[in-house]
């Protein structure tokens, strides 16, 4: 920082050798706030001072709002077109860094969507002027802030004055009225001061103007972040919109990068073809596809298709009577299984007889019993009692055949046997054939 102010003073030295001049001097030469310029109502002491902080500069000619990035340090000098208020305010909402100083120029609706009041005071009241000079009234520090760090007095040269300042922090001021407040809108930072003739090479050569203008810089590039400084001065055209995502000086790497891709295709999605394009293009997939196909397509016959691989075998099922009684002869089925098929049995047995459909499950026990002993007798009845609730206990065929419900149900041979007898005597008294086969 000593060696980019030390910069800065030589400059400035060179710049007050080659035309000394005291302020007061009308603004309007042509050279005013000109970049290049080592006169004294030129910036070149001020662009040096940048370079000298590693700050790359540009003045600009047009002003492209949307081509302001994150990098950039925009510092609107004097204006004479109309900065559009909401096209500001949108900027620095959405991460911009912005500096307008202007007096008499046309930033005061600018200013005023930032909320601030621009007064055009013939002389502001100050405690102090420099050498008496009524039109050169000093600036002191009203708060504690890191652009006041180190300046003590800033000297202005026909000010204008900041009044009814909203949402942001006067900076400097004299006794009534601000020359500079600085702010933060969204994830964005402004600085709006009320005298751009502080930034002069004339003014430059006062240690506070010097150091403010060192404070600001490093104020607004944001962990070194914002390293390009563009500055706009006097009748420069202003076109387009602000990006809507600028920058969050909070997010991380990735935050950055990711929002850094969401704008490159944004602006991918803005480019157009020509009609010529379009048809050349159309072309170039149509040879593509041509060609995708020519390779795709078999040179030679091949075997000859007859469908055979599209037929389909039904599996045989496992809870098939037959399959049941077959596995249990090889020992890989249980009793259950089979206690299972002749519930079944039984259950085609009544049905026959009392013209109900699965009648163990659908017709209350007693009420079933009744109809059965109206149909076949009371030894009918009877027999149909004695196995009315084993056989409803039973599970389905399918869940006593299933391998995950091989553990969970488990019949004795001892009840299997019984129940085999219950279920043939009741089959014969019911006048129906008992026989357990493939074919039943």
């Amino acid at each position: 920082m000593r060696r980019a102010l030390a910069i800065g003073a030589i400059l400035v030295g060179l710049g007050g050798s080659a035309a000394r001049a005291e302020p007061g001097v009308g603004a309007a030469d042509a050279g005013d706030y000109d970049p290049h310029s080592t006169a004294w109502n030129g910036m070149a002491s001020f662009v040096g001072l940048a370079e000298g902080m590693g700050f790359e500069v540009t003045p600009l000619q047009t002003l492209e709002w949307s081509e302001v990035s994150a990098d950039d340090i925009l510092i609107l000098i004097y204006p004479l077109q109309r900065v559009d208020p909401a096209r500001l305010g949108a900027f620095v909402t959405a991460g911009g860094n912005v500096v307008i100083a202007d007096d008499f120029g046309e930033g005061r609706e600018a200013m005023a969507a930032l909320g601030l009041l621009r007064a055009e005071v013939v002389a502001p009241r100050a405690t102090r002027f420099e050498g008496g000079r009524i039109w050169a009234p000093i600036a002191t520090a009203k708060a504690e802030h890191p652009l006041a760090a180190e300046v003590g007095e800033l000297v202005t040269n026909h000010p204008a004055a900041l009044t009814r300042v909203q949402g942001a922090t006067v900076v400097l001021g004299f006794e009534e009225g601000a020359v500079v407040v600085a702010g933060e809108r969204g994830t964005g930072r402004f600085v709006a001061i009320s005298d751009p003739s502080i930034f002069i090479n004339r003014m430059q050569q006062f240690h506070g103007d010097l150091q403010f203008s060192a404070n600001l810089l490093r104020w607004l590039d944001r962990g070194r972040r914002a390293r390009h400084v563009k500055i706009l001065r006097g009748d420069v055209p202003m076109f387009g919109d602000p990006r809507p995502y600028i920058d969050d000086a909070r997010a991380g790497e990735v935050g950055r990068s990711v929002a850094d891709l969401n704008f490159w295709l944004s602006e991918r999605r803005e480019w157009l073809l020509t009609a010529n394009a379009m048809r050349g293009l159309a072309v170039v997939l149509a040879l593509a596809l041509l060609s995708l196909a020519f390779f795709a397509l078999p040179v030679r016959r091949g075997p000859k298709i007859d469908g055979g691989w599209l037929k389909f075998n039904r599996p045989v099922r496992r809870d098939e009577p037959h399959t049941l009684v077959m596995a249990h002869d090889d020992n890989l089925g249980s009793n259950l299984v089979l206690a299972c098929v002749l519930r079944d049995v039984a259950q085609h047995a009544i049905a026959d007889v009392t013209g109900k459909s699965e009648p163990l499950y659908t017709v209350p026990e007693a009420e079933l019993v009744a109809l059965v002993v109206k149909a076949k007798g009371a030894v009918a009845g009877t027999a149909l009692a004695r196995v009315y609730r084993r056989l409803r206990n039973l599970p389905s065929r399918g869940q006593a055949a299933a391998p995950w419900s091989a553990g969970a149900g488990h019949l004795p041979r001892r009840e299997f046997d019984a129940l085999y007898k219950d279920v043939g005597d009741l089959c014969r008294t019911l006048g129906a054939s008992f026989e357990v086969s493939s074919g039943t």
